[in-house]
């Protein structure tokens, strides 16, 4: 049995990736989120498939055997979608698919807030984009009107200083 897991053990290598995404990434706080939901969403899945996989290959009647199976079965249920083509048929595997599910859930609002959170910043840079491109010539009519009036002042004073004796 741990011979069979060798190959996918060796894929926690993969951690390691996190830490490059996190400097490629990391630099604000949606990208940091974003790094570590992907990072524990895969490490869920992996570990899920691995924990069924324990507890279901001996079971009898066991729908889940091979890792792949279990990957597959792990993938379809923290993604909330269970095809229902293979599931636990042991306690243990159906607390193991409880756990993926409410985690899967846990991550689906993580996700969806992040993507909300980036409209919302992308709504908020186009209307300041908008607003500074309409006031832009506002400003510009405003000065003009402002230089005419001083000049009418001058004028005027000029006019005032022309007529007094």
């Amino acid at each position: 049995m741990w011979r069979a897991l060798g190959w996918p053990l060796r894929l926690l290598r993969l951690v390691t990736l996190l830490s490059v995404l996190h400097r490629t990434v990391g630099e604000t706080l949606r990208g940091r989120v974003v790094t570590y939901v992907a990072g524990s969403a895969a490490m869920l899945i992996f570990v899920g498939a691995l924990a069924v996989l324990d507890v279901e290959q001996a079971a009898p009647d066991a729908k889940i055997v091979t890792f792949g199976d279990a990957l597959w079965w792990a993938i379809t249920t923290i993604t909330t979608v269970g095809y229902g083509d293979l599931f636990p048929v042991t306690p243990i595997g159906r607390l193991v698919a409880a756990a993926l599910m409410m985690s899967g859930i846990a991550v689906l609002g993580v996700v969806t807030a992040s993507i909300a959170s980036w409209l919302v910043q992308r709504v908020e840079d186009t209307a300041e984009t908008v607003a500074e491109a309409v006031e832009e010539p506002v400003r510009t009519e405003v000065a003009e009107l402002v230089a005419e009036i001083a000049s009418l002042r001058r004028e005027i004073a000029e006019l005032k200083e022309e007529r007094t004796p």
